[in-house]
């Protein structure tokens, strides 16, 4: 064993000593501290593993979450298909309304099935706009969170420097507890530094206590709001199979309706056929008439002109009138000038007429 001197001159506060070279430093209450101390550091580092596999989770639940609203924005463009064929089948039965009135009905009740379809479709939107806002919030919080872990990161790996440059001090308090045993006023003096530096990494585990617990309420907020979209996800699964069911029966009944309109169209041509056909006898049935007709008026105007010459030939004659054929004349005994036997035949509502043919002299 060496010796240990004490020189008040040189420095009052801190004697000169001089150190054996056998020591325990496990039997000071420094490295008790020293045990403790990185006993702490240990629990820091499980939570800061834990909330990084807590945040791991959440990424991979947004991930899936992505998955199935791409998902339902290709089914919403499916329904966002159905419309334009839908106006495509409403034109045609525009076209055939006036002689399929029942046709018009279906399209009618097709029409308020897909509006309420549209409204859904537009509240599922607006719900998923509402989702991804949310979605872009928690994942700003968690960039923060993120941020916050790596400076709590950075403190604690300057907290394990000051812990090693602590347990190396701890190291040289143990050899110089082994070396001052006899000088009990410089230990007390060091317990007292020893519990100063104690209370001071006491506060600050206090403080990285509650850091803790801070951490530990928002993770469990966090996991309160990922089950409650975990919930809303499954609403919106549901409410999405459903709408794939609405939307299957709807391609159905419009497979059905272009059936019936194409066997009303095939019904159509037939008819049209069938009426061009009727038209086409109809014209030959007219012209046929039109001839008739002609034939006829040509045969009732010879009748008329027939039926007057039998009249002419069966009309008698006044007394003193000669009658030839269908005409009557009357032959005066007095020689009168021309103007003369004219206004005579007028006044006999006759006329006057020259005589030339052999038959009538």
């Amino acid at each position: 064993m060496q010796t240990m001197d004490i020189d008040d001159d040189t420095s009052p506060n801190k004697p000169s000593v001089t150190f054996s070279d056998n020591f325990q430093w496990w039997k000071r209450p420094s490295g008790v501290a020293a045990v403790c101390l990185g006993l702490l550091c240990v629990l820091l580092l499980a939570g800061i593993i834990g909330l990084s596999v807590y945040y791991g989770v959440i990424d991979h639940h947004c991930s899936t979450e992505r998955d199935q609203q791409t998902s339902y924005s290709l089914l919403t463009k499916e329904g966002d298909q159905q419309p334009t064929s839908y106006n495509n089948l409403t034109k045609e039965g525009d076209q055939l309304q006036s002689s399929y009135n029942t046709l018009t009905k279906e399209r009618d009740q097709l029409q308020n099935s897909y509006n309420t379809l549209t409204k859904e479709r537009d509240q599922l939107q607006n719900s998923y706009n509402t989702l991804t806002k949310e979605r872009d919030q928690l994942h700003n919080s968690l960039t923060t969170r993120t941020k916050d872990r790596d400076q709590q990161q950075n403190s604690l790996k300057v907290m394990t420097a000051e812990r090693d440059q602590l347990q190396n001090s701890l190291n040289i308090r143990t050899t110089e507890k082994n070396l001052l045993q006899n000088s009990l006023t410089t230990k007390t003096k060091e317990k007292e530094q020893l519990q100063n530096i104690l209370t001071t990494i006491t506060r600050e585990r206090d403080q990285l206590q509650n850091n803790l617990n801070t951490r530990t309420t928002e993770r469990d907020q966090l996991q309160n709001s990922l089950n409650t979209r975990t919930t809303e996800k499954k609403q919106l699964q549901n409410s999405l199979t459903t709408k794939t069911k609405a939307k299957d029966q709807l391609q159905n009944t419009l497979t059905t309706i272009a059936r019936e309109r194409d066997q009303l169209q095939n019904n159509l041509n037939t008819r049209t056929t069938e009426r061009d056909q009727l038209q086409n006898s109809l014209n030959t049935r007219t012209t046929e008439r039109d001839q008739l007709q002609n034939s006829l008026n040509t045969t009732a105007s010879e009748r008329d002109q027939l039926q007057n010459r039998l009249r002419f030939y069966q009309k008698p004659c006044l007394d003193g009138w000669w009658k030839f054929g269908t005409s009557c004349y009357y032959v005066s005994s007095r020689m009168e000038t021309a103007g003369g036997s004219q206004r005579k035949c007028r006044t006999m509502c006759a006329a006057f007429v020259i005589i030339n043919s052999r038959e009538e002299q």
